[in-house]
């Protein structure tokens, strides 16, 4: 990640039709305690704005659709972000960037989703480009956040004292309702999701798995834990001793997942887009991609073992 940080106000935001609409649940289900407000204003600091004008894809606007079955794309151009819907109520996936809440809400809203309805909200993992816009759609749709385990403190303190990133790209405080451990299988009614826990990233770094039908034809829907350690200090770092263990387990992890629709945090990780073009072209089933979560934990595994050993070997050059 190299978290764009929206300063720009979105609630003006229009976004224009979608393929179809999903049947909305009738029941609203009461706020609950998953929110915080946060004692003082969040400003971002200099560092989260220069990265806006890097990566203006991450508040781009973007219409919402179907990918398969119950899952939608309801995010900015430049962000996955995942609704799962279900007659029990709704799952999102993510929250964007700080300030990036209302284009969510406004994509969600015209797929005809009242807000409340959506029960769950879980978390990739604990950086600004993900959870930034959690706290406010946790206060806005009266939802519970999710995430995994180790990320949960980091959630809590608004991504200060990050073990990589210091106190650079923080966001406003998430409270954490409930964490899931690796392989819990979290139950909404009849829809059920997966925890994998896939550390490196993030220490509680959570890559996410469910079924999505459409009639007959049921799908593995996997949004895969980001594998990169972009500006990581991978040889020395004493705040994550085990980031390089970590990393290993989560590469084999997310290769072995069984995996037909592969989703992610930042969708070119896994060439969403040149899917959905394809797609669009009247390529049918050009979403589906089997060995893309395999591909994209080869490809990363590659790229990590570049990195640790040009740190390596530029720690042993400095001692000599």
């Amino acid at each position: 990640m190299r978290f764009p940080l929206a300063a720009v106000l979105l609630s003006g935001l229009v976004v224009q039709g979608v393929h179809a609409q999903p049947q909305s649940s009738s029941q609203n289900h009461p706020a609950n305690d998953s929110w915080v407000a946060p004692q003082k204003p969040f400003r971002m600091p200099a560092s989260e704005q220069k990265n806006i004008a890097e990566n203006p894809s991450w508040t781009a606007p973007q219409k919402p659709f179907r990918i398969h079955g119950n899952t939608w794309y309801v995010g900015p151009r430049g962000l996955g972000v995942f609704l799962v819907t279900a007659p029990t109520g709704h799952v999102l996936i993510d929250g964007g960037v700080p300030g990036g809440a209302a284009l969510i809400e406004a994509n969600i809203r015209n797929l005809g989703i009242d807000l409340h309805d959506i029960r769950w909200i879980l978390n990739s993992h604990a950086h600004s480009d993900h959870a930034g816009g959690i706290a406010q759609l946790a206060h806005d749709t009266g939802a519970q956040v999710i995430a995994g385990a180790a990320d949960a403190a980091l959630l809590e303190r608004g991504g200060r004292d990050d073990p990589q990133y210091g106190d650079r790209f923080p966001f406003p405080p998430v409270h954490v309702a409930r964490t899931a451990t690796d392989g819990e299988r979290l139950h909404l009614g009849d829809l059920v999701l997966t925890a994998h826990a896939t550390p490196g990233h993030t220490r509680g770094n959570t890559t996410w798995t469910w079924m999505s039908c459409e009639g007959t034809r049921c799908l593995h829907m996997v949004d895969v834990g980001s594998l990169s350690a972009p500006g990581f200090r991978l040889a020395g770092n004493p705040k994550p001793p085990a980031v390089v263990e970590d990393f290993a387990h989560s590469f084999s992890m997310v290769a072995a997942l069984p995996c037909d629709i592969p989703l992610a945090p930042h969708p070119g990780m896994v060439d969403f887009w040149a899917r959905v073009a394809k797609l669009e072209q009247g390529e049918a089933n050009a979403l589906i991609d089997p060995a893309g979560c395999r591909a994209y934990a080869e490809s990363a595994r590659k790229s990590f073992e570049a990195e640790l050993a040009r740190q390596k070997a530029d720690a042993t050059s400095a001692k000599q």
